[in-house]
């Protein structure tokens, strides 16, 4: 007999959205709407569990609509059997102790879903489903490992049920994804007779054998940046059993299109008129559209390149349009030297020894000495050399 589980993660509600300016709460609604087909999939189809491996919320301060929203939903899914089990990520833990507790805490609190919020050990529940004993460990993030370290070094879990599973958010080695600059979870530290490791934090769906084990990562339901537009975004439908993974599926979530094009740009001409005349031809309202600007350019040739234009241009022809100018090489006509090293009380000095070369009476230049040793104090009191 196996049993059945919904495997989540990454799902990042209530992020910023600042780039999106006026339209950055339907983006926020976006995260929403994919979360939102995860829950309606688990309502509809009933799994024995809900696993959320991490990052269900962007920051440790979502707005209350949003926490509410997820009440909601955490508390349908108890009404309808449906065991649900949680450990936070790198967004949704708080670095220190004045941030509080994460805001999964409150979900914990109210009995509708297990959150594993230990960070420094792991934590396991052991329950029945259809006749069989499944065990759920978790550990949630820690954030103050140093980078380099593995979480699960001084750890060991042994299987002692039926069915087995370890939930987690972080990078595991041989996966591709972050893990340069983070804690590292090790091939060798993972358990290697469970019949399934949830992970979280990695945004590509992916998977990987360790042992016996089989370790997967869901990946985001929404696409969070440029990074992530060739990839599908969605969840897992899972049925497991004592001998591991009998049944699975990826589902799609309707996650929001991004796309980035690359525009190289002619030697001469209205650099406007031509990313206009480019951008016509992808209209799409519904997409978050990145135009990257390339080539070399003279400083004549840029003064045609009004951005606020462009972007005022294409209102209503996309979803967003976000510029990216990294890419341009300017030329310049004449060569461009370094300006001297100085500090701001020799920028200042050099100021006020140019106003007094413009006076000629005694009375003006003792004003302006005073006031030159006035603007001296009160930049040494702030800290300027």
């Amino acid at each position: 007999m196996s049993i059945q589980v919904i495997l989540t993660s990454d799902n990042h509600l209530d992020p910023g959205a600042m780039q999106y300016g006026p339209r950055r709460y339907e983006r926020k609604e976006d995260f929403v709407r994919s979360f939102d087909a995860v829950i309606d999939y688990a309502l509809k189809n009933r799994p024995d569990l809900f696993l959320v491996s991490g990052d269900l919320f962007d920051n440790i301060q979502p707005r209350n609509p949003t926490r509410a929203r997820t009440m909601d939903q955490f508390r349908m899914l108890h009404e309808k059997g449906v065991r649900v089990f949680l450990v936070s990520g790198h967004h949704d833990t708080p670095k220190s102790v004045e941030q509080g507790s994460s805001p999964i805490s409150v979900y914990g609190n109210s009995r509708y879903v297990t959150f594993f919020q230990d960070f420094s050990k792991l934590t396991s529940m052991v329950l029945t489903i259809n006749g069989k004993e499944v065990q759920v460990a978790g550990i949630s993030f820690n954030p103050v490992l140093p980078w380099g370290s593995d979480p699960l070094q001084d750890t060991k879990l042994t299987p002692h049920c039926d069915i087995n599973i370890f939930m987690l958010h972080y990078s595991i080695e041989g996966f591709s994804g972050y893990g340069q600059f983070e804690p590292l979870v090790r091939a060798s530290s993972l358990p290697k007779d469970f019949q399934l490791v949830a992970a979280g934090h990695l945004h590509r769906h992916q998977r990987s054998k360790v042992g016996m084990t089989q370790v997967i990562y869901p990946g985001s339901t929404e696409r969070v940046n440029f990074s992530e537009e060739t990839e599908d975004k969605g969840f897992l439908w899972l049925e497991l059993d004592k001998n591991g993974i009998n049944d699975e599926a990826f589902i799609k979530t309707p996650a929001r299109t991004l796309k980035t094009v690359e525009l190289k740009l002619p030697k001469e001409g209205s650099v406007d008129r031509f990313v206009k005349e480019a951008l016509s031809q992808l209209e799409d309202p519904k997409i978050v559209l990145r135009y990257k600007l390339m080539g070399a350019v003279s400083t004549k040739q840029l003064s045609t390149y009004r951005r606020s234009d462009i972007l005022s241009s294409t209102q209503g022809k996309f979803f967003a349009v976000i510029p990216d100018e990294d890419g341009l090489e300017i030329v310049a006509s004449k060569k461009i030297t370094a300006l001297p090293r100085t500090t701001p009380l020799e920028e200042l000095r050099r100021y006020f020894k140019e106003q007094m070369e413009k006076v000629t009476g005694d009375e003006d230049r003792k004003i302006l000495v005073e006031a030159l040793r006035l603007c001296e104090r009160r930049l040494q009191e702030a800290g300027a050399w």
